[in-house]
């Protein structure tokens, strides 16, 4: 941009800052109006730069609450907020503010989930806070309920309605926020709150900006560390075409040494500056968490190693889990209503070997009967397959389950993820389905299907697939697939899986579920290596 006199620039500034101001109801305007002060302040390396992302973040955020929570304003965050919370990230850290790189990434990440967590946001400190509080959280739970119904409508006057249920529940929220000790009611939370994600363990965000590259460790009990990556956003872009056209490969033939030294390029650009950092607070065998933004999110980080003699691999060294943002994994934690043993609690294998178009999975009734060996003296044990895996019924079921397993066909829509779904006896299960259903107390998912954990193509972001759909639902622990799962293969992991996942006393444990696959994935050495790294845990 040229600005042909001095106080050009000053003024142009001036003007932008008028955004911080802006009204609660925001215009499609503002968002490219603050689009354009970030892209202004980039270039002049302007210190309201910082500035400049916090406030088009706001924006977007405002925009977003006075909308229906419907699955196609999603093209909003394509068009308004591709990369705004990436590049915020980076941002921060070429100035020097982690803490506030860690706000902002925050903020910015799983906004449409975050939107949607709006209605089923716990309400206990506010009905606690006394009969206003009561008299408001019974205001809330019944306009929740009302735009869940109109989410489910094809109405013409949807739309409307919505609107209309959305500057409502808007207001009950301000109110709220007057009630003492609520100030911070559903707004995002301070980086003092966010810190406790890292009480299992260190949280290692990898974020791929256009600007830089970067890591950053979050600890519990000390600021964040900044690790540089030495690698741009278009090789790591190369990087996920790479593990694409190699995992696709792998269904026809025998890929293992190229994917060996996919690993290794894995671990020498990104991983290994990483894990000698960790090395040096944390001893081998703990758990970490990745939270990677961006074409990061498509690669194994979890598989990474040198793939050399009498070198250890990632696995070797830690027990790698995913999350999709800090607050899902705090979220992922939360106590449960009952007891944490397995005693009276409910397993629900589900299975379907056949989808329309689709080649027969015949390994699926024995994947079931392996399960059923592992876990049937444990819970109490239902199997639905075959013609009984209708929707309804599945739904019913996991209503009323702790854990469940799906064996089927996975469908994932990379243009709408919404419609991402797996392939029941009457039809496709889909995400916008899934994150319907009221469930009393979910633990533990393993998605035994393909592709559950790809999502939008041009929002990864938004992280929009069906292992966080089921994480959305409210299951704390998830075992997902980054690719095709091979059906011939599948009984061996799923058998050794379980049998990891009982404790010392006996019982199904769902914060085993990262130490069992990873345990699961060192032992079955026979098996091919994409599909010994497929599999990854998200949540606690």
């Amino acid at each position: 941009m040229q600005l042909r006199q001095p106080d050009d620039k000053k003024s142009l500034f001036s003007l932008y800052a008028q955004l911080v101001d802006a009204p609660q109801l925001v215009s499609l305007t503002d968002l490219s109006a603050a689009r354009a002060w970030i892209q202004v302040a980039e270039e002049f390396q302007h210190p309201a730069t910082l500035l400049a992302y916090e406030t088009s973040l706001q924006l977007l955020i405002h925009h977003l609450a006075a909308l229906p929570l419907l699955p196609q304003h999603l093209i909003i965050l394509k068009e308004r907020s591709a990369s705004l919370a990436v590049d915020a990230f980076s941002a921060c850290l070429r100035r020097g503010a982690r803490v506030r790189a860690v706000e902002l990434l925050e903020q910015g990440r799983s906004v449409f989930w975050s939107q949607l967590s709006r209605l089923r946001f716990p309400l206990d400190d506010v009905m606690a806070s006394g009969p206003p509080g009561k008299l408001l959280a019974d205001e809330f739970m019944h306009v929740a309920s009302l735009i869940r119904i109109a989410l489910d409508s094809s109405g013409a006057d949807q739309h409307g309605q919505l609107c209309h249920l959305n500057l409502e529940m808007q207001r009950i929220i301000i109110n709220i926020r007057e009630l003492p000790g609520l100030s911070r009611f559903l707004l995002p939370s301070p980086f003092s709150d966010i810190r406790h994600a890292a009480s299992g363990g260190p949280v290692v965000i990898v974020n791929a900006s256009q600007y830089s590259c970067d890591a950053l460790v979050v600890l519990l009990d000390r600021d964040p560390v900044h690790i540089p990556l030495q690698i741009t956003l278009e090789r790591v872009r190369d990087l996920s075409k790479e593990v694409n056209n190699l995992t696709v490969r792998a269904a026809r033939a025998n890929v293992t040494r190229e994917l060996a030294a996919f690993l290794r390029k894995l671990w020498d650009l990104i991983v290994f500056p990483i894990v000698d950092f960790l090395l040096t607070t944390h001893p081998p065998q703990s758990r970490i968490w990745w939270c990677p933004t961006g074409e990061f999110s498509v690669l194994p980080l979890h598989a990474a190693g040198p793939f050399r003699n009498g070198q250890q691999n990632l696995p070797d060294l830690y027990i790698s889990s995913y999350t999709s943002t800090l607050g899902a994994l705090i979220r992922a934690r939360r106590p449960a209503p009952s007891n944490s043993t397995t005693q009276g609690k409910r397993f629900v294998a589900i299975g379907q070997a056949k989808a329309a178009g689709k080649t027969e999975l015949l390994s699926v009734g024995a994947e079931l009967d392996v399960i059923r060996q592992r876990v049937d003296s444990l819970v109490a044990f239902t199997r639905i397959d075959g013609e009984e895996s209708c929707i309804s019924r599945v739904v019913e079921e996991l209503r009323e389950t702790e854990w469940v397993h799906l064996a089927c066909h996975g469908f994932p829509n990379r243009t709408h993820p919404f419609e991402s779904a797996f392939a029941l006896h009457d039809g496709h299960f889909t995400i916008q389905q899934i994150i319907g259903c009221d469930l009393k107390n979910p633990q533990f998912a393993y998605l035994s299907a393909c592709h559950t954990t790809v999502g939008d193509k041009d929002s990864p972001d938004e992280v929009i697939h069906l292992a966080s759909a089921m994480q959305f639902a409210g299951f704390r622990s998830v075992i997902g697939t980054m690719w095709v799962v091979d059906d011939g293969e599948t009984n061996k992991i799923t058998s050794t899986f379980y049998k990891h996942m009982v404790d010392e006393s006996g019982c199904l444990d769902h914060t085993r579920a990262a130490f069992a696959l990873n345990k699961t994935m060192r032992s079955v050495k026979d098996l091919p290596l994409d599909q010994r790294i497929l599999y990854i845990h998200l949540g606690a």
